[in-house]
């Protein structure tokens, strides 16, 4: 799986701005609801309540709130920056500024995994989480999360994530 199967441009968010994780997680679960035709509530109920516990924090300042909902054929992703940094409760204490909502299909854990190993990848990528980071807009984002020109070729790109 790749995460241009999980973002489509409407569901990367350039800049979200919540007190706490409880308000980014609603955030994502709107966004979510929206494009995929689900309920933003259920989505974030299903969230929240996933193992009883919102500790998704990868490190490195990203997290991966997670959930299986019913209503979709495959894995989901929204992705967002945060500003300011939320505590995400990951291992390292860093406050997540990188988030990836991942969501699939109720009744199989697989898929689930699968996309979040997928995300994990990723998120685990230096170079990427720093352009991500200073990545100029939405679209931008985008194109870093669904392209491998970011690792070097093409200087278009690297334009595009800096604004230069």
């Amino acid at each position: 799986m790749k995460i241009s199967e999980l973002i489509t441009p409407d569901r990367v968010v350039a800049r979200i701005a919540a007190p706490n994780r409880r308000q980014v997680i609603k955030e994502l679960s709107r966004i979510a609801a929206e494009s995929v035709g689900l309920n933003r509530d259920d989505i974030f109920e299903a969230v929240v309540s996933r193992r009883g516990s919102m500790t998704i924090g990868l490190g490195r300042g990203t997290a991966i709130p997670h959930a299986t909902v019913r209503g979709i054929d495959r894995p989901v992703g929204v992705f967002a920056r945060l500003d300011p940094a939320v505590d995400f409760e990951a291992v390292d204490g860093i406050p997540a500024d990188i988030v990836m909502l991942v969501l699939a299909p109720e009744g199989d854990e697989r898929p689930l995994l699968v996309a979040m190993s997928c995300v994990a990848r990723s998120m685990r990528d230096s170079a990427l989480v720093s352009r991500l980071r200073t990545a100029k807009d939405a679209e931008a984002l985008y194109l870093l999360l669904t392209s491998d020109a970011w690792q070097g070729a093409e200087p278009a790109l690297a334009e595009a994530s800096t604004g230069t």
